[in-house]
C-alpha cells in the first residue's frame, strides 16, 4: 500500500491533516463563525517503550481526532483513496499521513538532557474509525537509547502551526514501564502569553501566525524514573 490516490499524484500540503480534506472542512469552516486557530483537536495517549537494559527505544502515539474531523478524514479515505475495502482505503490514508508528517518530524521533541534526540517511524501505522471518532496510531524509534534514570527525558507533541491543537487525554495519560515498575510522568499545562493567545484567536482559517507558533500551546511531559 503505496498511500495513493484515484488517479491522482500525492499532494504534500503545509497543513498535514489537512491536506487530505482542505475543500471539505474549508466550506465547513466558512458556513460558520470560527476563525481562530486551532480549527481541530486531537487527544493524545503516549506510550514509551524500554528495552531489556531499561532505555527507552521507542514513543508510541495514538491521536484521537475530534468528531467533526474525524468524519472528513474517514469520508476522503472513501471516496479519495485506492483499496478494495475500507481498511485499505484507510490504510493509504495512514500511510500518506506519515509520509506528510517527515517534515516537522512528526510534530514531536524529544530530549535528554539538553541534547534533542531525534525520532523516526517504525512500521506501519493504522488508522481506524472507533465511536465516530478516527484513531491514528503509529510508532517512532528513537535514534539511540535513552536511560531515564541517568539524563533528564522530556518530550512534547504539537502541531508548529497551531492549526491543530494536541493535548494528552485526560483518561490515558502518558506511560513508560521499567523492570522496577512505572515511572512518573509530569505533565506541565501549557501557559502562553496573553499577547501569543491574541494573535492566534486573529488568525483567519488560511492564515499563518508566527514561526512555531503552536509551542507556546504544547504540553511537555518530564520523565521521572527512580
Amino acid at each position: 500500500m503505496n498511500g495513493k490516490r484515484n488517479g491522482t499524484r500525492r499532494r504534500r500540503l503545509p497543513r498535514i491533516l489537512a491536506s487530505t480534506v482542505l475543500g471539505a472542512w474549508l466550506g465547513l469552516v466558512l458556513a460558520t463563525p470560527i476563525q481562530a486557530h486551532p480549527h481541530a483537536w486531537i487527544d493524545l495517549e503516549i506510550l514509551l517503550e524500554a528495552n531489556a537494559e531499561d532505555a527507552v527505544v521507542v514513543l508510541e502515539q495514538t491521536w484521537v481526532i475530534d468528531p467533526i474531523y474525524s468524519r472528513y478524514l474517514y469520508d476522503d479515505a472513501m471516496t479519495q483513496f485506492e483499496g478494495d475495502t475500507p481498511d485499505e482505503k484507510l490504510a493509504n490514508l495512514a500511510a500518506e499521513i506519515l509520509e506528510n508528517l517527515a517534515e516537522y518530524d512528526w510534530y514531536t521533541e524529544l530530549y535528554a538532557d539538553q541534547k534533542r534526540i531525534e525520532v523516526y517511524p517504525e512500521g506501519d501505522p493504522e488508522l481506524i474509525m472507533q465511536d465516530g471518532q478516527v484513531r491514528f496510531r503509529f510508532r517512532t524509534r528513537l535514534a539511540e537509547p535513552v536511560d531515564p534514570r541517568a539524563h533528564v527525558l522530556r518530550y512534547a507533541v504539537y502541531d508548529p502551526t497551531y492549526f491543530i491543537e494536541i493535548l494528552h487525554h485526560t483518561d490515558a495519560p502518558p506511560r513508560l514501564n521499567l523492570s522496577d515498575g512505572p515511572c512518573e510522568m509530569d505533565v506541565q499545562t501549557p501557559r502562553p502569553d496573553p499577547a501569543v493567545v491574541a494573535r492566534a484567536l486573529a488568525l483567519d482559517y488560511n492564515q499563518t501566525g508566527e514561526a512555531d507558533l503552536g509551542r507556546h500551546f504544547a504540553e511537555r511531559v518530564t520523565v521521572r524514573c527512580g
